[in-house]
């Protein structure tokens, strides 16, 4: 009986000793699967067509909260394409009428590392925004619409271990819409898994 045990014995000695080798196949690796989440903010500007109405973010813009949710696969260690949610979010005050503005993208896109960690990334999409306008006298508009969407950007992140990556990105995002047009410079801190 005896005979038979330390075989076996150290047959599963041997695989379990080797099992944390066997996951370091898919260390630090980024093809197949992702999943994203990122949390930031970006100076933002809406214009619309009538000029005799003010949203607050036509003379410069101001900052607003950046959201990001990305879902997509790694196509080699380099490359990766997938699908990304973006929004960014202000409220703002003119004329004493609080006006808010949402914009939101669902965006195909591409991330390319370029060099370790350092990527570029680029995508288009759908946009879809709510931003409300009003004048002197009172009137207020809401512009609820949607359009294309663009956008381009830099990051870099770094794996803490083998499939969880932190970073930092910085974009610029367009929205065109049929009678207001937004734009945004923004920056987020980001999560990856792979």
């Amino acid at each position: 009986m005896m005979r038979r045990t330390l075989p076996l014995l150290l047959a599963m000695a041997i695989f379990l000793v080797s099992a944390p080798a066997m996951a370091l196949d898919g260390y630090k690796d980024r093809r197949g699967s992702y999943f994203g989440l990122g949390l930031g903010g970006g100076v933002g500007s809406v214009f619309v067509e009538d000029e005799t109405l003010s949203t607050g973010l036509d003379e410069g813009g101001d900052l607003g909260l950046h959201l990001h949710a990305a879902l997509g696969g790694g196509v080699t260690n380099n490359l990766l394409f997938g699908a990304e949610l973006n929004s960014w979010i202000r409220t703002t005050d003119v004329y004493g009428q609080e006006l808010n503005h949402q914009h939101w993208s669902l965006n195909a896109a591409s991330t390319l590392f370029i060099v370790s960690g350092l990527f570029a990334e680029a995508g288009v999409g759908l946009a879809y925004g709510i931003s409300d306008a009003s004048n002197p006298a009172g009137d207020r508009r809401r512009y609820q619409e949607m359009g294309l969407a663009v956008k381009g950007g830099l990051g870099f992140e770094y794996f803490v271990n083998g499939t969880v990556a932190p970073g930092f990105r910085v974009g610029y995002t367009r929205h065109f819409y049929s009678t207001s047009d937004f734009e945004t410079f923004h920056g987020a801190f980001t999560l990856r898994w792979y």
